[in-house]
């Protein structure tokens, strides 16, 4: 089969390799699609090692894909799965066995493999998965959706982690693909929503999905968003950039009673400074979101019924082939992209 194959930084080949041979529990899925994350792009600048013994590859990117399973296991079938379905795949393969997976926690796996970060993953034809995490699509779902659900449920596990009450004022540090989604998510709690970014097109598209104010970022955000909540700071504060301005920033401009989620993937020594005695004043609950255990059925559905719009988001698609400067037009934001889907 053909795959985008990672081997170093900035050295990622279209070449011929073996197909993935399954195991027992494993289905073998022919990729329709495969989402860019910007974790792809870390991983492909050499920002980030991928999570091979090396922290390089050879290996296949792509965690965010959807496809047709063609192939079954064993016992695959006992999952309710048979030849032809279409699947949005789960990369978070957790072993079900160990105790933080009986616990509930399947995101501390003591067994986890993560595919396209430590094993390969979706920038190929095809690709397997467990069983246990291949999710059937609907016939109304298109396969570009079906490779969205992977990070629409991250943010959707952000906002549920928010507790948003109806008319709380909720600022999304972000407009990329998860803070766009998060707009649309946030309106239907029956939050108002504020957008910081850097300005641009992306702020453009945070209003045409709901947002109710647009602010490019700045000192003084504070004020202007009193000046928008009748003189209050914000209720709810999530961050889905890995700016360390913006995670500093969002202690500043939630208030009493708030919360702040942070979900952006920052460097191992990042750190804020948390104000402690006007935390404590103001009661304030500081959350982290890892990952969506839990959220993809729920996901799913959303999409299912229109909840969220995706064709603001999914503004490319790319053959393999395309795939290099497919990832240059994603990092200077070149022709108004937002999300780039990969179709081997």
């Amino acid at each position: 089969m053909k795959a985008a194959v990672f081997y170093e930084p900035k050295d990622i080949r279209v070449e011929e390799v073996p197909e993935p041979t399954i195991a027992e529990d494993e289905v073998l899925v022919e990729v329709s699609a495969c989402g860019f994350c910007g974790s792809d792009v870390e991983y492909y600048y050499g920002k980030s090692p991928v999570g091979t013994a090396t922290g390089k590859g050879p290996l296949v990117l792509g965690h965010e894909f959807s496809g047709k399973v063609v192939g079954l296991g064993k016992i695959a079938g006992t999952y309710g799965l048979q030849e032809g379905d279409r699947v949005a795949v789960c990369p978070i393969q957790s072993c079900g066995a160990c105790n933080s997976c009986r616990a509930g926690k399947p995101q501390f796996c003591a067994n986890l493999s993560v595919l396209g970060v430590t094993t390969d993953g979706g920038f190929a034809q095809f690709a397997k998965t467990k069983a246990a995490h291949a999710y059937k699509l609907p016939d109304t779902l298109t396969d570009e959706q079906g490779a969205f659900v992977e990070m629409l449920a991250a943010a959707v596990n952000a906002v549920h982690k928010a507790e948003v009450q109806p008319d709380d004022f909720a600022v999304v540090y972000g407009p990329g693909p998860v803070g766009l989604s998060m707009v649309q998510l946030l309106r239907n709690e029956g939050a108002r929503v504020a957008v910081v970014g850097t300005g641009g097109y992306r702020l453009d598209v945070a209003k045409k999905l709901g947002a109710d104010f647009v602010f490019e970022g700045g000192d003084d955000l504070a004020d202007r968003v009193r000046e928008a909540n009748g003189g209050n700071l914000a209720d709810r504060v999530i961050v889905a950039t890995g700016s360390m301005g913006a995670n500093q920033q969002a202690l500043e401009i939630s208030g009493p009673g708030s919360t702040v989620i942070y979900m952006g993937v920052t460097g191992p020594q990042d750190a804020v400074q948390v104000p402690m005695l006007t935390s404590l004043i103001q009661d304030k609950t500081i959350r982290f979101s890892l990952w969506y255990p839990f959220q993809w059925p729920r996901t799913i559905s959303m999409l299912a019924h229109a909840e969220v719009d995706t064709g603001p988001i999914i503004t490319h698609s790319a053959p393999l082939d395309g795939i290099g400067a497919a990832i240059d037009r994603v990092v200077g934001r070149e022709d108004g992209v937002l999300k780039t889907v990969i179709t081997p």
